[in-house]
């Protein structure tokens, strides 16, 4: 089982590579589906592709009115919206929706 996640997310890390290439600016809008410790987080866009983003301590977190969230507010089933650097492989910021309720 571990073996077949591990596989799972080495390919949805490749797929998402793909689509991001470095020199452009991308803005993703979706879901997440699935948080990956402190350094990435999955998400289901609004067009249905699920993407892995990658963070870094440079990544800003925001709430949904543009004052300041923390890394650790975001959770599964939240709306995101998610501005990738120039380098097209990591999260610039990721503004958040309220959290979901349970």
């Amino acid at each position: 089982m571990k073996k077949l996640a591990a596989v799972s997310l080495f390919l949805l890390l490749a797929v998402s590579s793909a689509f991001a290439h470095a020199g452009h600016i991308h803005t993703y809008m979706g879901k997440v589906t699935m948080l990956h410790g402190r350094n990435a987080f999955m998400m289901k866009t609004t067009d249905g592709k699920d993407l892995t983003i990658q963070t870094s301590q440079k990544t800003k977190w925001l709430h949904s009115d543009s004052h300041a969230a923390k890394q650790s507010e975001l959770a599964v089933g939240q709306r995101v919206v998610v501005k990738m650097m120039a380098d097209g492989k990591t999260a610039g910021t990721v503004k958040m929706s309220a959290p979901a309720k349970k």
